[in-house]
């Protein structure tokens, strides 16, 4: 009877993961193809190789990577840059294909980089550089980002009003997984996340919810994902001075999010200097590999970390369960458009739930020494920074170089510099 009911939970925690991989993984491929404009089936071809990354990702960053339960999913991050880039295609008159193989050859440059930095066995240059003060609040900037994200997946619009019915079932979804996660005992805080989606996903279902719009491709059979979909990786002067300070971004949140999970674990089981190191160079692989298949890059998730801190879940088995399964399910096109029908809505109100735990532990981390004058100005200027540009247009840097307008853009880039920037030049007296 033991060995049932551990054969159960691990089932259950198994499809819990499971389901939290595809909810941080179908919004984005959508956003990008309304971005450039793709063709339905095209946006269908960006979601399978997307799983298929994913999983892939996950798995190697497991196995000989960091070794830690991280999702490696889309990054948000990288949609400021593709939005940026597309704008400025436009502009000089580059086709889709053309500015899609510049952002590729973003990606493969970014991936040489994080490998670099792989190579760097100092410690104290992490420490020097990537102190708790760096790390907590480039948390803090990435959480306040991804809620506002998240949030916004939860408004529905249809034709310019917005569906009330579907955003009131997220914010639903959202309330019952965080009350669940405070109040729930047992096998409900565990499994609150995966209880919401479920009934989120059955209350769609149940009034005739249609499917997310991402079109059919032939249903049929087993088929491997296209490699090169995009053409070739391609590369320009602008997009090597973005991509190298995009890299900031990238770095810190690779250290972030092992950082983050090292809080869950209490710091038990954990090399996490040798985690980080073996991260960047598995990161930077994977980097690759989206740039070869043709995707958004997938990196390290810390809003993972919010995840197991909701739901306790600290066994790596249950996550390389869900990770193989989601890349069996890549190859099948049938069950990637099952898949593909949870609502954005519903996905987006379960991942904006683990933020909760996200802005808790980015907190920590930014008091774990004590703060003084210096330490209270960085974090002020640094957040000043960062979220007064998550407001701005980003049409009101158009005047700007296109590597400019790319890191002026993206409130998290510039945060994240300047935090950095601060904590060296600003010596602590």
């Amino acid at each position: 009877m033991k060995y049932k009911g551990q054969s159960v939970r691990i089932t259950l925690q198994s499809f819990q993961w499971l389901m939290f991989l595809i909810g941080t993984s179908i919004a984005l491929p959508i956003v990008i193809g309304s971005v450039f404009g793709l063709s339905e089936t095209e946006i269908s071809g960006l979601m399978q190789r997307t799983l298929f990354l994913v999983a892939l990702g996950s798995i190697l960053q497991k196995v000989i990577g960091h070794s830690l339960p991280i999702i490696e999913g889309p990054a948000g991050s990288w949609v400021s840059v593709f939005v940026i880039l597309a704008g400025f295609s436009k502009q000089i008159g580059l086709s889709v294909e053309e500015s899609l193989s510049l952002g590729m050859g973003s990606l493969a440059l970014a991936g040489c980089i994080l490998i670099l930095m792989g190579l760097v066995k100092n410690k104290s240059f992490y420490e020097r550089v990537f102190p708790p003060l760096v790390s907590g609040v480039f948390l803090l900037l990435l959480a306040i980002q991804l809620s506002g994200i998240f949030f916004k997946g939860m408004i529905v619009q249809e034709e310019g009003s917005v569906d009330w019915e579907l955003t009131m079932l997220a914010i639903f979804v959202f309330v019952f997984i965080v009350i669940l996660s405070i109040k729930a005992k047992g096998w409900g805080k565990q499994f609150s996340l995966l209880i919401g989606i479920i009934v989120g996903w059955g209350v769609f279902a149940l009034f005739g919810g249609a499917s997310n719009p991402i079109g059919q491709r032939d249903l049929s059979g087993v088929a491997f994902p296209e490699l090169f979909s995009w053409g070739p990786p391609a590369i320009n002067g602008n997009i090597i001075t973005a991509t190298i300070l995009f890299s900031f971004t990238l770095i810190l949140n690779n250290i972030a999010a092992i950082d983050s999970m090292y809080e869950v674990f209490d710091g038990k089981k954990i090399n996490k200097q040798d985690s980080i190191r073996r991260g960047f160079v598995i990161g930077g692989i994977n980097h690759w590999l989206s740039s070869i298949f043709s995707a958004l890059a997938i990196v390290p998730l810390p809003v993972t970390s919010g995840f197991v801190q909701t739901t306790k879940q600290r066994n790596g088995l249950p996550f390389l369960i869900a990770a193989g399964s989601l890349l069996l399910i890549s190859f099948m096109p049938q069950v990637v458009h099952v898949v593909s029908t949870l609502p954005v809505a519903v996905a987006s109100a379960a991942l904006l739930s683990t933020i909760v735990n996200m802005f808790i532990i980015s907190l920590k981390k930014i008091t774990s020494n004590k703060l003084n004058q210096r330490e209270l100005s960085i974090i002020s200027i640094s957040l000043l920074g960062g979220t007064s540009l998550f407001f701005q247009s980003p049409d009101l840097f158009e005047d700007l170089p296109s590597s400019l307008q790319i890191v002026m853009s993206n409130g998290l880039i510039v945060g994240t510099v300047v935090v950095i920037g601060l904590n060296l030049i600003w010596r602590n007296n």
